[in-house]
């Protein structure tokens, strides 16, 4: 398992110390790995799809998260890749607005 985030390396190193990751954790600030992975950047009205990224903060807020300083670039959004050692995808989450998350089940069981 890994993490990928679009930051600098002192981010990277940050975020790291922040939430005791214990996993590899890789930086790409030029995105290319979100690009490769089709993972998207939305702009103009996609960006402003604003209804369920407040429904998600209102979610987070009610479940004891506060959204920290951002880092990175805030716009990018992620997603969730599971790749067995010869490199083929047994599952795949493509975030479709910020607070959008994989389901946990799903993405054990792929495991």
């Amino acid at each position: 398992m890994a993490v990928i985030g679009n930051g600098t390396p002192l981010m990277a190193r940050d975020f790291a110390e922040s939430f005791n990751v214990s996993v590899p954790l890789y930086t790409d600030p030029s995105r290319r790995s979100y690009e490769a992975a089709g993972w998207r950047r939305p702009t103009g009205s996609a960006l402003l799809g604003l209804g369920s990224t407040l429904k998600a903060g209102v979610r987070a807020m009610k479940g004891g998260f506060r959204q920290g300083r951002t880092k990175g670039d805030p716009f990018q959004l992620g997603g969730v890749l599971v790749v067995d050692p010869q490199g083929s995808v047994l599952f795949e989450h493509s975030d479709k607005t910020a607070g959008d998350h994989a389901d946990m089940d799903s993405i054990l069981a792929a495991l």
